[in-house]
This record gives structure tokens, sequence and C-alpha cells, in this order.
């Protein structure tokens, strides 16, 4: 998956943003456990993602060196 899919994931399962026409938290939860098993993903991402901290995540995204609370 790429960072630009990714952070929309996670935007839309914090409720950033709204899920797209068509598109169901199921799926986009699919996505992001998909994700979450890609090889080579940065340790701490993956952290997030594994253990469903999709704000942390996202966080993550904008800024990797930010501390890990929102």
């Amino acid at each position: 998956m790429d960072q630009e899919q990714l952070k929309m994931d996670l935007e839309c399962i914090t409720q950033v943003r709204d899920l797209p026409e068509g598109e169901t938290l199921r799926s986009v939860l699919a996505r992001l456990d998909a994700c979450a098993q890609t090889p080579g993903l940065q340790d701490r991402l993956l952290h997030f993602l594994t253990k469903r901290s999709y704000a942390k995540a996202l966080v993550w995204l904008d800024n990797p060196d930010s501390p890990h609370h929102p």
C-alpha cells in the first residue's frame, strides 16, 4: 500500500475524513490489516498498525520524529 492510501485510510478510521462513497469500514480495516503484513514496514508503524493504534499511526506518518501520543 502506498503512503497516500495508508494516510487516507487512517484518516477515515479516525474520522478525520468521511469514507469515500462505496467504501466500508470493513474494507478500510482490511487494507490496514494487510498493510501491517507488508515486509520491511518501519517498526514503529508496524507496532501502531498491529495494535490498531490508528490515531498514533496517523500522527507518526505526518511526523515520524513526533512523540507517539497524539
